[in-house]
């Protein structure tokens, strides 16, 4: 079963995104198991990541990908069981913790806030898990 953990820098402060996480939280978990963590600042990043996970930083310098290259990537890092993604707060990820991680991946070059990508990666990862199991949200 897939363990997929987010881990976020600071909480979702309007109700309109919160409302759409717990939407896309509340999908993902028929696919398998979901937490996001929220830590305070940047420095707890690195405590929190589960040291058998497939870690990916979300950067603007990261590769960009299709939704279905995203979706096959999601196939071929959930034969290791648990996947990290860890998004930044409003100045991005430190150094050390892209780095540290396994990949880095980026959904545009443009800026979002913090809050908008959160939003957008839940809902990429909920398509990506729908193109695998072969069902219509996609299409």
């Amino acid at each position: 079963m897939l363990h997929i953990q987010i881990i976020q820098v600071g909480k979702t402060r309007d109700s309109y995104f919160k409302e759409a996480e717990s939407e896309y939280v509340k999908r993902l978990s028929r696919y398998g198991k979901i937490t996001v963590d929220t830590v305070e600042d940047d420095d707890k990043i690195l405590s929190r990541v589960n040291k058998d996970s497939y870690v990916m930083a979300l950067v603007i310098e990261g590769r960009q990908f299709s939704s279905e290259e995203f979706a096959e990537k999601l196939r071929e890092i959930g034969k290791k069981g648990h996947v990290t993604f860890v998004i930044g707060g409003p100045h991005g990820l430190p150094a050390e913790v892209i780095k540290s991680s396994d990949f880095s991946l980026s959904f545009s070059k443009m800026t979002f806030t913090h809050q908008m990508i959160r939003v957008i990666l839940l809902e990429q990862i909920y398509r990506a898990c729908t193109i695998i199991e072969g069902k219509k949200y996609h299409y």
